[in-house]
């Protein structure tokens, strides 16, 4: 029930982000209002300091701010299986050093690093999604490892290797069907996390102004002055709101997909 609660949540938070755009028929920055106009049948949200229709902004910055999520995630699975994979594989010595390489990575500051990579490299969505992403995938490694290594003692896996078969071929053909179901909750966790580092870069002015995105609605909303009057209602809100409700239909798909694949996690629950 939860799983099915949050795939329509996220079904709808997706198309909102497809189609909504083009049917509004607008990028949100023309001036259609008086400034810190309050919500209208014209305006459902009002408008920000500079008399921008504030509904629009938070229609198109669905797109920003799930976009990011996706790429982020999508990378950070991706070298996390890639890394794990071949660590769980290669020999001892190897393998030890690569998990070291992880340690190291998982012992970084995240949020201080996170601000001073977003703060030199520039704030185009391509950069931030790789900065998130290099410092999400560690983690999971790990995880993919371990499932790499519980796969190594199954018999039929030894016996290709015996064969000669290579440790990419071992990786795709037999340890992929063990790490796979691993690798959905993966996918969205580093979601989750992608929208709330990346909401927050931009509440911290590190996001790029000409991108419209959640995070960047609430950190216009806090510089403006909206914070001290009731403008705070509909501009900040509002992308509050919807962070919120993205970040919870994640985690109901994650533990109900969990559930799922994981038949120990359910009876334990």
């Amino acid at each position: 029930m939860a799983g099915g609660t949050g795939i329509v949540l996220l079904g709808a938070l997706a198309v909102v982000a497809a189609v909504g755009p083009w049917l509004l028929g607008t990028d949100g920055r023309e001036r259609v209002a008086r400034p810190y106009a309050p919500p209208s049948a014209e305006h459902w949200l009002g408008a920000d300091d500079l008399g921008r229709d504030l509904f629009a902004q938070l229609v198109i910055g669905a797109r920003g701010s799930l976009g990011i999520a996706l790429l982020v995630a999508v990378a950070a699975t991706t070298v996390a299986a890639l890394v794990g994979g071949l660590a769980g594989l290669v020999p001892p010595w190897a393998s030890a050093l690569v998990m070291r390489s992880v340690d190291l990575i998982l012992a970084l500051p995240f949020l201080p690093l996170l601000i001073l990579a977003a703060a030199f490299l520039g704030p185009s969505l391509g950069v931030r999604a790789v900065v998130v992403a290099a410092l999400l995938w560690a983690g999971p490694a790990r995880l993919v490892r371990a499932g790499v290594l519980a796969a190594w003692s199954r018999g039929h896996l030894q016996a290709a290797r015996a064969m000669g078969a290579s440790a990419w071929y071992l990786l795709w053909r037999h340890a992929s069907p063990v790490v796979a179901p691993l690798l959905v909750p993966v996918f969205v966790r580093a979601a989750m996390t992608a929208i709330v580092l990346d909401a927050s870069l931009a509440f911290l002015g590190l996001g790029d102004p000409t991108l419209p995105s959640w995070g960047t609605m609430i950190h216009w909303a806090s510089v403006r002055g909206a914070m001290l009057t009731d403008a705070w209602l509909w501009w900040a809100l509002p992308p509050g709101l919807a962070i919120v409700a993205t970040v919870t239909a994640l985690a109901l798909v994650g533990v109900a997909t969990e559930d799922r694949l994981n038949p120990t996690l359910r009876q334990a629950r």
